[in-house]
Formats: structure tokens, C-alpha cells, sequence
């Protein structure tokens, strides 16, 4: 009896390992400046980043081949990026206060009041920094029809001390204002490290 189990256990693993195996799968058709691979650069898992002095927000956009333009999808990333950097702000603002102690005067309203207040003065300082473009023929129903499409990243950098420096005004800015005690901006300072990670 216990070999007819192992038989059917193995069966069953071979079946469902040859099922994984046979699912259609994305497929690379070609990528910008005929690169053989992604840069290093291009990480979903990790879209905000500070390193050596700089911070990094990584965007993304995907849109149909056919009629359309990459420097259009470029556009739309950056912008996705930027709108990334304001979601990062306010995650790291949000950690600031809570280890900081605001957590109970501070709720999501003023964090995000403040995350907004650091993303209109983070914008000037903004760049693009790189760009990167894949055509992809990916699977687009059970049946495994699949249409080409273009996956587009663009990574934008600031200064890290405009970066930090931002906060810090929009928190001197409204010091008073949505529950925030005046020496909160010593706080960010002294958590700073913590919220770069």
C-alpha cells in the first residue's frame, strides 16, 4: 500500500512539474541600446534607494507596441517614479514618527499632509537618471494568445541633503500645524539614518 502512494505522490509531482514547465512564458524580444540583460539598476523589488549621496526611485510603465512611441512610456515612468518618490516619503515619514514618539499625535492625514509638502519641494531637484526599455511578447489569456508589448523603466536621483533638507523644511514649514511639535525636525535628524535604509 505505501508504494502504491509513493507511485501516485510521484506521479503527481512529475505531472505538476511538467505542467510549470510547459506554461507559456514571457519572452524578450529586445531591449534598448541591444543590452543582453537588464541593467543592475532595474530592480522591482527595490524602487526607492539611497546610495553614495543620492536618491534613487525607479518607475515603471508598460503599453502596447503598436502605435506607440518609447518616448512616450519614458515620459509616463518618470512620472510614475516621481509620483513613487511621494509614497516613499511619506512610508519614511511615517517610521520618523513613530520612532520618534509623534506616533500618537501623528495619524495618515499629517503624514501625508507632509509627504506632500516634501514632494512640491523635492521637484525641482528631480532628475532623470537613467532609462531602459524591453519589447516583450507576453501571454495575455489561458489560451496562451499573446501580444508584444513594451516594458519601460526610468530611474530618477536627487541629492540626498536636497532630499533631507526638503523634509526638514516642510516640517519647519508646519511646525504648529497638523499636530507637529516644533522640535520634530532634531527627531528626523536624529532617526535619519534609519529612514535612509
Amino acid at each position: 500500500m505505501k508504494n502504491v502512494f509513493r507511485i501516485f505522490y510521484v506521479f503527481a509531482a512529475v505531472v505538476a512539474l511538467s505542467a510549470c514547465a510547459s506554461a507559456p512564458k514571457d519572452v524578450v524580444l529586445a531591449r534598448s541600446d541591444d543590452l543582453s540583460s537588464r541593467p543592475d539598476w532595474v530592480s522591482e523589488e527595490e524602487t526607492f534607494k539611497i546610495e553614495k549621496g543620492t536618491v534613487y526611485m525607479l518607475g515603471t510603465h508598460e503599453m502596447p507596441v503598436a502605435g506607440k512611441r518609447v518616448s512616450t512610456g519614458y515620459r509616463i515612468a518618470e512620472n510614475n517614479a516621481k509620483a513613487g518618490l511621494s509614497g516613499a516619503i511619506e512610508q519614511r515619514l511615517n517610521f520618523i514618527f513613530q520612532n520618534a514618539e509623534e506616533g500618537d499625535a501623528m495619524g495618515a492625514d499629517q503624514t501625508r499632509f507632509i509627504g506632500g509638502e516634501t514632494s512640491k519641494l523635492v521637484a525641482s531637484s528631480i532628475r532623470p537618471a537613467n532609462r531602459y526599455w524591453e519589447k516583450v511578447s507576453v501571454v495575455v489569456d489561458a489560451d496562451g494568445t499573446r501580444d508584444v508589448i513594451y516594458r519601460i523603466f526610468v530611474r530618477v536621483s536627487m541629492p540626498e541633503a536636497d532630499f533631507k533638507k526638503a523634509i526638514q523644511e516642510a516640517i519647519k514649514r508646519n511646525a504648529g500645524k497638523k499636530g507637529i511639535s516644533e522640535d520634530f525636525a532634531k527627531k528626523v535628524d536624529a532617526h535619519w539614518d534609519q529612514m535612509s535604509e
